[in-house]
């Protein structure tokens, strides 16, 4: 009888065991669920007119490119290196307000490929993008994307040049800056 109350005993441990991990994991579940809907409470921003928030859409913008060149890829190809480059110059979304009028921006896709025609990669560039490599943005901001071409190197080095050109669209200036790209799209140098 003592071995049958022991090892009734034993059982009810055991289950008494398994009932606790088994309330501890529910109970943690339990709470991150809590925690990540009390996130979602309190990110979600209080009831405001929708016209206010959005800002309106651009009217009557000009662009800098002509239509016919955008959407078009510029290929080109080093003979000293084994890749290709190919530019395709896109109208953006955002615009640049001037004393004239207001401006589309302008992107462009770096597609840079292996003669096998694999991709090494593919990168949107924006003119904004400068703005981390550059001492003065006052320059870039008042500016549109005008034109974007592949600058060769004539060496072994692992780099793309490219020259961004950048028109303000009042003064007609145009602002020359040479980007330097590694073979994965990350931009190493600007000058």
């Amino acid at each position: 009888m003592t071995i049958t109350i022991n090892r009734l005993r034993d059982n009810c441990e055991i289950y008494g065991m398994k009932n606790a991990a088994l309330f501890f994991l529910t109970a943690s579940l339990l709470a991150a669920c809590g925690h990540t809907e009390r996130t979602t409470k309190n990110t979600s921003s209080p009831l405001v007119d929708s016209a206010v928030v959005t800002s309106p859409k651009p009217k009557n913008c000009l662009s800098l490119i002509e239509p016919e060149k955008l959407g078009k890829a510029n290929d080109y190809q080093e003979s000293a290196k084994s890749i290709k480059v190919a530019l395709t110059l896109e109208k953006d979304t955002s615009t640049t307000e001037t004393a004239g009028g207001c401006y589309f921006n302008n992107t462009v896709t770096v597609l840079a490929t292996k003669k096998s025609g694999s991709q090494l990669f593919k990168r949107t560039l924006l003119k904004d993008d400068l703005l981390y490599f550059t001492k003065s943005d006052d320059v870039i901001n008042r500016s549109v994307l005008q034109n974007t071409t592949y600058k060769p190197t004539f060496n072994g080095q692992k780099y793309i040049t490219l020259t961004m050109s950048l028109r303000n669209p009042d003064s007609k200036k145009t602002a020359n800056y040479i980007v330097f790209m590694n073979y994965f799209g990350e931009i190493v140098k600007v000058r």
